[in-house]
């Protein structure tokens, strides 16, 4: 079997070796740019390792990896444009170092050969997986409009957060380690239960980052990024919950302005109200059941230690 770093390794060269171009090179340079900016490589490492579950021979899943990651950097890049975010991952944005044009336009294009890839197995195969794709996209698009509806509203409730950040995030996990396991021929209740593993592990693994941006250990940026942006993430969910009316009053004001002292007064009202414990707990529970799917996958326990390394790396992140 190979380790978690080696199936990183493999992807990258099967990346490399599959290198975007064609006819018109300012169509594809902006996506190789974003492309080679780099990242974890978490949702293609999901598909690689949940196909290794079932044998070791798991070249036939690149081109899946591939798929799903391309598919992922494509919503990185319109996300971009919406959110008219500066910089990704320390670098400027595909629509700052080019223009907002060629970032539609290449990311429309990595959209196309998402499927093109997935276009590359045999009919019956494909269809699964393109269907598998066609419903995650949807999700997404859906789980991305919720989010910007949010920004209009003061009140947000628990069910509906989730349901934003499930669809928004976690789906695109839950699909990479379903088409690996498609690929491998696994049974649908193996790859239902890796599917039900991505997807509450993508929902810890956003709830985690909530969590992080206000009481994490800020690395080279600046804490409370989702205060300054007035996200309605689980903390403020909780705490407009629980809060009096004059502490409600406040949050409200507060998420309306910009005053200097906003976050330390955001962070009050969290504190006061123990948003932080129930965020906490609310992660603690998905982990388990990201777990517990995983437990019923029927392989030997001894072909899941990629799988259990990867949870615990993701879910017991402190900065």
């Amino acid at each position: 079997m190979l380790s978690v770093e080696q199936l990183v390794t493999l992807f990258e060269h099967f990346r490399k070796a599959n290198s975007f171009q064609g006819k018109v090179a300012e169509l594809y340079q902006p996506a190789s740019y974003l492309m080679d900016l780099g990242g974890k490589r978490l949702r293609p490492v999901f598909t690689l390792a949940a196909h290794q579950l079932f044998e070791d021979q798991i070249d036939s899943s690149l081109a899946g990896a591939l798929a799903i990651e391309v598919f992922h950097n494509f919503s990185l890049m319109h996300d971009d444009i919406m959110d008219q975010s500066p910089l990704r991952r320390g670098q400027p944005t595909v629509h700052i170092r080019y223009d907002t044009n060629a970032a539609i336009l290449s990311g429309d294009w990595m959209f196309v050969h998402t499927y093109e890839l997935l276009s590359r197995y045999e009919p019956v195969l494909a269809y699964d997986l393109i269907q598998l794709m066609n419903q995650t996209a949807v999700q997404v698009c859906e789980g991305q409009q919720r989010d910007i509806n949010f920004e209009k509203m003061d009140r947000v409730n628990e069910m509906d957060y989730l349901e934003m950040i499930r669809d928004k995030t976690a789906v695109l996990l839950g699909a990479a380690a379903q088409m690996g396991a498609r690929i491998a021929s696994a049974t649908k209740d193996d790859q239902e239960n890796l599917y039900t593993m991505g997807l509450h592990t993508g929902l810890a693994f956003q709830l985690i980052d909530d969590y992080l941006d206000v009481y994490g250990v800020q690395t080279g940026k600046k804490s409370g990024g989702d205060i300054r942006q007035n996200k309605k993430t689980i903390l403020y969910i909780k705490t407009m919950e629980r809060a009096s009316e004059a502490d409600r009053e406040e949050l409200l004001s507060l998420y309306q302005e910009d005053e200097p002292d906003k976050i330390t007064r955001v962070v009050r009202l969290f504190d006061k109200y123990e948003a932080g414990d129930y965020l906490r707990q609310l992660t603690l529970e998905y982990s388990q059941q990201a777990t517990a799917a995983l437990n019923q996958v029927n392989v030997d326990p001894g072909r899941k230690i990629n799988l259990i390394s990867l949870l615990n790396e993701l879910l017991n992140r402190n900065k």
